[in-house]
């Protein structure tokens, strides 16, 4: 797997993540990137699991890829964060990590998701938070 060369000083070091993804290969790739950056990643593939390591105010950001669970159930996960740490962050995956080309490293895309489905995701997702 890719291994950048390490950073040396980054606003990211010492922060911690819970990301929650059921697909490996984009949870692999996410958590890579994130700690390229010197972030602490614990990662989930069912959100029961996720209950378990989440505590209040221990993450610094709970990343969620929305794509892979129920609505409710992320809904439902989102609202016992907000409830038991308001200030906590927490952040919707609403689609693959398409900024990451199939030639990555070595290139980087950036792409509009904000049409058809995936856009009416992200709604729905805003208008619930």
């Amino acid at each position: 797997m890719y291994q950048p060369p390490p950073l040396r000083c980054s606003v990211f070091d010492g922060k911690k993540v819970l990301l929650i993804d059921r697909c490996q290969a984009t949870c692999d790739v996410r958590a890579s990137v994130l700690r390229s950056h010197r972030v602490e990643v614990h990662a989930s593939d069912e959100l029961s699991a996720a209950r378990f390591l989440w505590q209040p105010n221990i993450y610094d950001l709970v990343m969620l890829d929305v794509r892979r669970y129920s609505p409710w159930e992320t809904l439902e996960f989102y609202e016992e964060i907000k409830q038991a740490s308001p200030r906590e962050r927490v952040v919707f995956l609403v689609g693959p990590p398409t900024y990451l080309s199939l030639t990555w490293p070595g290139e980087v895309i950036a792409e509009d998701a904000s049409s058809g489905q995936w856009g009416e995701t992200v709604k729905r997702f805003l208008a619930a938070a």
